[in-house]
């Protein structure tokens, strides 16, 4: 029965409002009637007795009541373009359309009609509302499919955001006054960076300058707090940042190590600055429209002008300690006055309870047009079998349900392995609050976290997929205290059994690593099941971690590993580097 109700158009959702899980109808969504504050069941069964008679228990969508239409979730991408000026439109307050013709506008031309003509449009507020002509609407499946409402990225500049600006510490180390110029005072970066190396070497100034001034740097007051609140609330936390790798790695080092896109310097045989490389130029803009593609919705947060496009580009920007030149020229976004006021801003726009509707989607540039230019390396891995143990082994060892011993490893056709799973565990009389349990028991693998340690100075950008599902993911990247989860979903029917999956993105790995090379970047991919091959032969270097026997051989063209020592072995072998020295690290004591 799984996938069964895939032809249908929606779906309802929320999140529990104490501890941020996702609830679809089921055992596990318990709602306060005429309000939007939903629980899971855990987060339910502590309020005292007297206080649960009030909630519902969601099983069906009549159980919601009036408030039903607020909770949907459309499986399906809707778009129309306004016919007075061809602005793409989506489901939301933008779009109106005209009750049972072709023809829609965005509300701005809709706002310019007169009262009588605009009762004849209704507002698009979920797919329901284009009646009969739904089917016209539809994007095709090749295109994004928004599957899950909530599937939010959070973008932030470093210098200025999250650590106090690397060139103004060395401008107050070395007294040399023309330091103080920041991208807050000249929008150019290519300018400003000109300017600064031609003060480094009159002044003698050496990379290693920079360096050990760097590494003294701490935080911004509540910065490292605010990101450790944020992880386990938006676990896809990205630093994009126009600093350099060749000095900023301390930096990273004091922020948890997020995954961090950076520039590169180049560096004469004195130690002298004689250039700058951008590793894209407006990378900031470009990545946060990657990720769009990728289906995450993305909420930027900087404080100058080379922060601007992200923001622009973003569903939601926001300024945090902005110079009054910015603040006064962009009056459109919000101002964070610190990093409590930012948990704030940013506390409100997830527990709202509701869609954050997607901008239209960049273009995607040809994938040959960075072929020639990419530099950085990023490592792109699958988490089951690699760095946490395989969940349905785990779930089959604990109630010997033979069927589940089947895996990736073994059955390449993940729709079908689910289907099989599902119908299983429905056989067997298994729940999927069963399952989420067992999940939440489970450990990573020995040297996982050792692993990821050691990768960190090496590259610090590392993006860990699994085609799993929310529930097993969340609590292995707690345990592995990695900040990017991309994962998928699963659905209870009225009995509790799982009966539907919702892929957050078809082909999620592949996609994945063809953004990050539009990026500009060299992927390292790790796997080690058959649903991990397309990403490994996207990749610049593919590597099989401890395959089976069948993976291994039907893909024998693909490196493989049999332990963290040679993987490591392998990645040096890739990027040429070594570990870096303990002089190197920044100081955290």
């Amino acid at each position: 029965r799984l996938f069964e109700a895939m032809g249908e158009d929606i779906t309802y959702f929320c999140r529990c409002d104490e501890c941020r899980t996702s609830l679809f109808r089921g055992e596990n969504w318990f709602h306060k009637p005429d309000t939007n504050y939903d629980l899971c069941t855990k987060c339910f069964y502590k309020l005292p007795e007297e206080d649960r008679k009030i909630y519902a228990n969601i099983k069906e969508p009549s159980n919601l009541g009036k408030q039903r239409d607020e909770y949907i979730l459309e499986l399906k991408q809707y778009f129309g373009r306004c016919d007075a000026c061809r602005k793409g439109v989506f489901v939301g307050p933008d779009w109106y359309h005209k009750n049972g013709q072709l023809f829609d506008l965005c509300a701005t031309h809709w706002e310019t009609l007169g009262e009588t003509q605009r009762s004849e449009y209704s507002n698009v507020s979920n797919s329901n509302v284009l009646g009969h002509l739904k089917a016209q609407y539809i994007l095709p499946d090749e295109d994004m499919q928004f599957s899950e409402r909530d599937s939010i990225m959070c973008a932030f500049d470093v210098e200025g955001t999250l650590m106090p600006e690397a060139w103004l510490a060395l401008q107050q180390k070395t007294g040399i006054e023309g330091l103080k110029r920041t991208t807050a005072h000249e929008p150019d970066y290519d300018k400003l960076m000109k300017y600064r190396i031609d003060l480094l070497r009159e002044h003698n100034v050496k990379i290693h300058d920079m360096l050990e001034v760097v590494k003294d740097l701490k935080p911004l007051p509540g910065a490292r707090e605010f990101l450790e609140w944020l992880k386990p609330l938006v676990p896809r936390i990205l630093l994009l940042t126009d600093t350099f790798e060749e000095y900023a790695m301390p930096m990273f080092e004091q922020l948890g190590y997020p995954s961090v896109f950076c520039n590169s310097l180049d560096v004469d045989e004195e130690g002298f600055i004689v250039g700058h490389r951008l590793r894209l130029k407006d990378q900031k803009r470009k990545a946060v429209e990657s990720f769009q593609r990728l289906n995450f919705r993305v909420i930027a947060v900087g404080d100058s002008f080379n922060d601007i496009s992200m923001m622009k580009a973003a569903e939601h920007g926001i300024l945090i300690y902005p110079s009054e030149r910015v603040k006064n020229a962009h009056p459109e976004f919000p101002v964070a006055k610190d990093h409590f006021d930012l948990r704030v801003k940013i506390g409100r726009l997830l527990s709202a309870n509701k869609q954050i509707m997607p901008r239209p989607l960049a273009d995607p540039p040809l994938l040959s047009a960075t072929l020639a230019s990419r530099t950085m390396w990023l490592v792109c891995c699958n988490v089951a079998s690699f760095l946490a143990p395989e969940p349905w082994l785990a779930v089959q060892k604990k109630f010997g349900i033979e069927e589940l011993k089947v895996t990736t490893a073994q059955e390449s056709d993940y729709a079908k392995l689910m289907a099989l799973r599902a119908s299983a565990l429905r056989s067997h009389g298994k729940k999927l609050w069963e399952i989420v349990d067992v999940m939440n028991d489970l450990s990573v693998l020995p040297g996982a976290t050792d692993f990821l340690e050691w990768l960190k100075p090496i590259v610090p950008r590392t993006f860990m997929i699994t085609d799993g599902f929310e529930e097993y993911a969340l609590p292995i990247f707690d345990k592995l205290g990695h900040p990017m989860v991309f994962c998928n979903f699963v659905e209870a029917d009225d009995q509790g059994y799982m009966n539907r999956l919702i892929i957050r993105l078809k082909d999620q790995k592949l996609k994945t690593v063809q953004e990050l090379q539009r990026l500009n970047f060299r992927i390292i991919a790790i796997g080690s099941s058959f649903n991990d091959v397309q990403m490994l032969k996207a990749a610049e270097k593919g590597i099989l971690y401890r395959p089976s026997d069948a993976v291994k051989k039907e893909h024998p063209d693909i490196p493989t590993v049999a332990n963290h020592d040679e993987l490591k072995a392998k990645i040096l072998e890739i990027v040429g580097s070594k570990v870096e020295p303990a002089s190197k690290r920044a100081k955290t004591a």
